[in-house]
């Protein structure tokens, strides 16, 4: 597989990868690449896949060996994405849970977030307050424990192949998390200011945005929560967001670039 440049940040669920990394790639100028953007996207281009009930259903194990499975599967597709978007040598910045140490020979700058397990319940249940989805109450505690047999996974792998490990602890100072990701990224080439940037930080935008539709349609969700959308403005180091939903979004009009100004 021939790899585009693309650093990753990894780790089981609930770690705050999100948040970290779309901090970093606006603070750093990066491309943003969370691979949960494109999970309708990958759907059609992957083999018919167990429905989660059902795996979750076998035990912690047999659900997280087919969450890595999957992610074996996805991380061609996700190369395939990040070679699309045509960046160069400027790496982007790919963050999901699905990447795991023993998937990164082809990436030298990566780091993986693991939280404690009082962290990952507590960012579960606050994703489940954000939107009415029954199913994902139901399933909470087998997901936690999906959760702890990938974290341990996450942590071994880490050590075997000497990557760098970041512990996300119950009550985790952010601040501190944030700059321990960027000191074990380091310094790597940044998109230029102006329609470079502007014209990714727009194919972010739009990703979400279809990923956000097709996941209501899927859940049958009366509404979405309000996303974060990055500011269009093409200001280098620019990290002004803007709230709101996909039909927020298109509902700008005539703006062709979105300001969170």
């Amino acid at each position: 597989m021939s790899w585009p440049a693309m650093v990753w940040i990894g780790g089981a669920p609930g770690a705050g990868k999100s948040t970290i990394a779309r901090e970093l790639a606006r603070q750093c100028d990066l491309p943003l690449h969370p691979i949960d953007l494109w999970t309708y996207a990958h759907l059609d281009r992957l083999p018919p896949l167990r429905p989660l009930a059902d795996e979750l259903a076998q035990g912690p194990e047999y659900a997280a060996d087919a969450f890595v499975q999957t992610a074996r599967l996805r991380l061609e597709l996700v190369v395939a994405d990040v070679r699309g978007r045509a960046l160069g040598d400027v790496p982007a910045l790919v963050e999901g849970p699905q990447l795991f140490p023993s998937m990164a020979d082809g990436v030298s700058a990566a780091v993986w977030l693991v939280p404690d397990a009082a962290q990952t319940r507590r960012a579960r249940e606050e994703r489940l307050a954000r939107v009415d989805d029954p199913a994902g109450h139901t399933r909470l505690e087998a997901l936690l424990a999906r959760d702890a047999v990938l974290a341990d996974r996450v942590r071994r792998e880490t050590a075997e192949r000497g990557r760098v490990l970041i512990e996300v602890p119950a009550e985790p100072d952010w601040a501190a998390v944030g700059r321990a990701v960027r000191e074990a990224i380091g310094t790597v080439p940044a998109l230029a200011g102006g329609s470079e940037l502007r014209r990714q930080r727009q194919y972010e935008n739009l990703a979400a945005c279809t990923q956000g539709r097709l996941w209501q349609a899927d859940l049958g969700l009366a509404e979405l929560p309000p996303y974060p959308f990055a500011c269009e403005c093409g200001t280098p180091g620019c990290t002004a967001t803007w709230a709101g939903t996909p039909e927020e979004y298109d509902a700008r009009g005539t703006e062709q670039w979105l300001s969170g100004h």
